[in-house]
């Protein structure tokens, strides 16, 4: 089958669903109350860009954006604590004025923070107050030892490698990065954190020496050699305490996440603060959980997030189904109201189908140029653009 034929295959697919899911009455789909938007950091340069993002967002019925404003480990915003990205004017504050514009239109203006990641770029950071060149000793490791400061960002990574991140089990990071979520939320009118990265790269990734200290200091074991086989019945451990070292250290990962959510969200909800938390997450639970070593579940389940975004990008109707049915036999219906589902065009309408009353589309930066995209999803969202 060429290269033609496959496409032209998928779109009458995709167009035959399509069609199927209008024949639904309006009553079948839930009702949208929540309808939020991503843009990227990339469109937070001026204050053109930025008037462009939630004029258009407003046109088009949205009542929450994400706006980045730190990525790369770069504010976009005025700090104490993060350098200011290079392109942004020394006099200008984007999510002052973000925040400004937004409330004057009546959105509420979320400041999206990537978390543990902190450098993506091919070349270092120019600043050499950036953490990545101040705090080497803050990044990950994987499994063999080798930790993401030493990588040669200029040389083909592994297609899963997606950056630096700092190590979660580090005992400076967490308190790190409280004090950059703290900093935000105290000097802005924000109406919510949003983080994003909040996980691990990959289950290979942990062994950071002085997280791994940490463990080792509980347990009396190198996480190590619990993965090198170290730890084994062939040299006298019994089977169910290797099991339980498996359990620990997985858990140990799980939990230095865990800790950073539920110490941003006691720091939003202090007296005097009307912000929410919510997280962009992955879409599977149980791969999240064991994989990622993100367990918003368990988040949710505590009560330690207003709510989340499960990134449920799949192109294949299955696998999106597949992470909607996972969410829904492990989640309570009032669990289930927190989840806002990240989605393509017509999958809106299979979130709505399923009962979701809020989504999140990716991303105004990636069709600014070509507004028509848009109009397709702003008819799924049940809010067509205004004239």
């Amino acid at each position: 089958m060429n290269q033609i034929t496959r496409i032209m295959n998928r779109a009458i697919k995709y167009s035959a669903l399509f069609f199927f899911l209008l024949q639904f009455s309006f009553a079948q789909l839930s009702e949208l109350d929540t309808r939020c938007l991503w843009i990227v950091r990339e469109s937070m340069y001026n204050e053109k860009m930025i008037n462009s993002a939630l004029v258009y967002a407003y046109q088009s019925g949205y009542n929450i954006v994400f706006i980045q404003v730190r990525g790369r480990g770069y504010a976009f915003y005025n700090s104490e604590i993060v350098p200011k990205h290079p392109k942004i004017a020394t006099e200008f504050d984007p999510l002052d004025y973000a925040v400004t514009l937004g409330h004057a239109l009546g959105i509420e203006v979320h400041a999206w923070v990537n978390s543990y990641i902190l450098w993506s770029s091919k070349t270092p950071p120019e600043n050499p107050e950036h953490l990545y060149h101040t705090q080497k000793g803050w990044t990950e490791a994987n499994i063999h030892g080798k930790m993401d400061s030493q990588i040669k960002l200029s040389e083909p990574q592994s297609p899963q490698w997606e950056g630096v991140y700092l190590s979660p089990t580090h005992p400076e990071v967490n308190p790190y990065l409280l004090s950059v979520y703290s900093e935000i939320i105290n000097s802005y009118n924000i109406d919510g954190i949003h983080l994003d990265y909040i996980r691990f790269q990959d289950e290979v990734y942990g062994y950071n020496k002085s997280g791994m200290a940490v463990f080792e200091n509980i347990y009396d074991i190198n996480p190590r050699d619990i993965v090198r086989g170290i730890i084994s019945p062939r040299f006298g451990w019994s089977q169910e305490f290797v099991d339980s070292m498996y359990v620990a250290w997985d858990k140990f990962r799980r939990d230095a996440v865990t800790e950073l959510v539920r110490n941003i969200y006691h720091e939003v909800h202090k007296p005097g603060h009307n912000i929410k938390l919510s997280a962009a997450v992955k879409p599977n639970i149980i791969d999240a959980k064991y994989r990622w070593y993100q367990e918003w579940d368990k988040w949710v389940q505590k009560g330690i997030i207003d709510f989340v975004v499960p990134m449920n990008y799949f192109k294949e109707i299955r696998d999106f189904n597949n992470s909607v049915q996972i969410m829904k036999s492990n989640l309570a219906q009032d669990e289930l109201e927190m989840v806002v589902i990240g989605v393509s065009t017509y999958k809106i309408l299979l979130a709505r189908l399923n009962g979701f009353k809020g989504v999140s589309i990716f991303s105004w930066d990636s069709h600014k140029n070509n507004l028509d995209w848009f109009q397709p999803i702003n008819d799924a969202l049940g809010h067509p653009t205004f004239d």
